[in-house]
């Protein structure tokens, strides 16, 4: 007798369903994956181009450090410094203030890992928005936000040459003004130096000359707040873990 050739009609449809079922099992991971794999290189991108911008900036103007820029006509310094860095980068002036983003009356609020208010946790809030200093935001063309807070003077005590005196805070949003909004998500914070270089919180000797500093706030196991493979506390320090392990997002 000749056999038959081919699925019939039933054998097919169960075969889909199958699929159906593993698809919806396995495709929120892979969606997951493909988005944490993708915030080290977009938040290394926004790194470079702001110190590229700043690099250049010091050396057409024929200065030594960022805080050279001075204060124009009353505004803050970290207003007056943006405008400026406007010039290198591709980027315009968002908004000033601190703690959420906001035009025409829509507020975007700025929250930690875990989802709280920001402004509620006090080892993160002066890496994120400085409530001392209201800073700028700006929107660049590539869709990162740059929320700078600089300092008239140097914060603390420095061993080394003064261009590298930690002179300000940077927070970088990779998505601009789109959701999630949330620190160690697309949020990262970062120290600002005299020198236009930045360097993430959370990294080995990240805040130069204050060890306690350095320890307390160390993205493996720092006592204040962590971003390792099994806690994350504010997300604060987890642009230090993400420079620190080959831009990759090490936590979930």
């Amino acid at each position: 007798m000749k056999k038959k050739l081919g699925f019939t009609l039933a054998e097919v449809l169960i075969t889909l369903g199958i699929i159906g079922v593993v698809a919806a099992l396995t495709a929120p991971a892979l969606v997951q994956n493909t988005g944490s794999a993708q915030v080290g290189p977009k938040l290394a991108k926004a790194v470079s181009t702001f110190e590229v911008a700043n690099e250049t900036m010091l050396t057409e103007k024929g200065l030594t450090n960022v805080i050279s820029i001075g204060s124009v006509d009353g505004e803050s310094i970290s207003k007056s410094y943006g405008d400026v860095l406007c010039d290198y980068i591709k980027m315009g002036f968002y908004e000033e203030g601190a703690g959420d983003y906001g035009t025409s009356g829509k507020k975007f609020q700025i929250r930690d890992y875990h989802g709280d208010d920001i402004k509620t946790k006090p080892n993160a809030v002066a890496y994120i928005t400085n409530p001392a200093d209201s800073g700028a935001k700006y929107l660049s063309k590539d869709g990162f936000m740059y929320m700078i807070f600089l300092n008239a003077n140097p914060v603390d005590q420095v061993v080394g040459p003064p261009h590298k005196q930690f002179r300000g805070h940077l927070a970088i949003d990779i998505n601009g003004t789109s959701n999630p909004n949330v620190v160690g998500k697309d949020i990262f914070a970062f120290l600002i130096y005299n020198d236009g270089s930045v360097r993430p919180v959370g990294s080995l000797n990240w805040r130069e000359g204050n060890d306690q500093a350095n320890d307390n706030l160390a993205w493996k196991d720092g006592p204040r707040d962590k971003c390792n493979e099994n806690t994350v506390t504010t997300g604060v320090t987890c642009a230090g873990s993400i420079f620190e392990n080959d831009l990759k997002v090490i936590y979930q």
